[in-house]
């Protein structure tokens, strides 16, 4: 099966940063390969506030002060080794400003230093405390 054309792109783009693929090194490593990638925050959202979801922290962020906002549940990408709540701030930013929805971004732990199933019951927890909250 050949690699869908979005992901080339991807690849390609990766590649012309020069930096070592992330498998070449170690989580931290590439952990730190992304944070040096960061950006300045991209759009301004109505609110943005970091809180505790049921033991997990996260990321709430608002596009305006409406009540009925509805909410997106965001488990940011990384392989559930790298990303964290800064790695995918921007994506979050225009998840709400452009839905219209309130977004939590959470901040699961990360593997190695926290195996299986760690990382899934954290988004468990916080899924289930963003739905009783």
């Amino acid at each position: 099966m050949p690699l869908h054309p979005q992901a080339h792109v991807l690849i390609q783009a990766l590649a012309q940063l020069g930096l070592p693929p992330f498998e070449l090194g170690t989580p931290q490593q590439a952990r730190d390969a992304r944070a040096a990638r960061g950006m300045a925050p991209a759009e301004h959202v109505h609110e943005v506030r970091d809180l505790d979801a049921g033991g997990v922290p996260a990321r709430l962020y608002r596009p305006s002060a409406a009540n009925d906002l509805g909410l997106l549940v965001y488990f940011h990408g990384g392989g559930w080794v790298i990303g964290d709540l800064e790695s995918h701030d921007n994506v979050c930013r225009t998840l709400a400003n452009r839905s219209g929805h309130a977004v939590l971004s959470v901040d699961y732990r990360l593997a190695p230093e926290h195996p299986f199933p760690a990382a899934l019951g954290d988004s468990i927890q916080a899924t289930r405390w963003a739905h009783a909250n």
